[in-house]
């Protein structure tokens, strides 16, 4: 069947959106300049958000274009800040009549064979005359209602960008976090948050033993132990991380154990992890190469984490 193209086109090989939206903005000092020697006004031209009015063929044929205007989306870190989902404005560099043209192609007529159902998107610009005026064109698909010279679509790849404004969307990794090396949130192994553990008798958590290792502190909501969000993390000496990986070898324990709220994510490297709860039967989730549930030593992993969980 036809691939069905959303009514919002957006980024081609990249993610793109609309910059309408945004919790803070930081907003760069100045506007670059184009190839052009006057640069027109850009701070009310709006990226394409599939709300605005698209204008017909003969229209944008009409339209002389001396820049263009669109919007991005991606991370950025901010010293001190965290990191944050971000969208940026961005101005082309150089012509853009090459871009231009290929917008004002006419749709092709319907292809009745067979079509591939990839969803292909494309990033859909404003266009900007010397005046400030601007339009927001129609994309054209071919007979499959995918973009006309999808994937190589030249025009689109030669064009620059420069950005000259971002717009802070949603905080991804606090500050905290992101100097702990630290995930926001985590799925709670001890509690069941990635399914159950089977039972193990214990033995070494990492073989071969890391010399130190991170640790990330964590805690659920109230009554969901599912996923916890970040409290704290630190990294731990060579002596610190052989006490705590000695004290998390136990074995399952026996009877049931209530689900505890905080609990410690302990990281070595090559991707090796394991949790512990910190509280109720200190429950050890462990990873590979013994997966599974165990234990650990209350008063050995409190030593050494005191202070560090509240």
């Amino acid at each position: 069947m036809k691939a069905a193209l959303g009514a919002v086109l957006v980024v081609l090989a990249a993610a793109a959106v609309g910059c309408g939206g945004g919790t803070q903005a930081d907003v760069a000092k100045g506007i670059p300049a184009s190839s052009h020697a006057s640069t027109p006004p850009l701070q009310g031209v709006p990226c394409f958000n599939g709300h605005q009015h698209i204008v017909d063929r003969k229209t944008l044929t009409r339209f002389h274009a001396v820049t263009a205007v669109r919007c991005t989306d991606g991370m950025r870190t901010y010293p001190g800040q965290g990191q944050w989902w971000a969208q940026f404005r961005q101005v082309a560099v150089g012509s853009v009549s090459g871009m231009q043209r290929y917008f004002e192609q006419p749709d092709e007529p319907p292809y009745h064979g067979a079509c591939t159902s990839d969803l292909a998107l494309v990033n859909v610009p404003t266009f900007v005359d010397s005046r400030g005026h601007w339009v927001i064109p129609h994309a054209p698909v071919d007979g499959c209602n995918h973009p006309i010279g999808y994937p190589h679509i030249r025009e689109l790849e030669r064009m620059r960008w420069r950005t000259f404004s971002v717009r802070k969307v949603k905080l991804q990794v606090s500050a905290k976090a992101l100097a702990a090396h630290c995930s926001m949130g985590i799925k709670d192994l001890p509690a069941g948050g990635i399914g159950e553990l089977s039972a193990t008798s214990g033995g070494p958590l990492f073989q071969p033993a890391p010399k130190t290792v991170r640790v990330c502190i964590y805690r659920t909501p109230a009554n969901d132990f599912e996923v916890g969000n970040f409290v704290r993390g630190f990294r731990l000496n060579a002596s610190q991380t052989q006490r705590l990986l000695g004290a998390m070898t136990g074995g399952v324990p026996s009877g049931s154990c209530p689900n505890v709220r905080t609990f410690a994510w302990v990281g070595a490297p090559r991707e090796r992890w394991a949790e512990v709860e910190l509280g109720g039967c200190w429950r050890v989730g462990r990873t590979r190469p013994n997966y599974g549930l165990g234990s650990a030593d209350p008063a050995v992993v409190s030593a050494i984490l005191a202070g560090r969980d509240a």
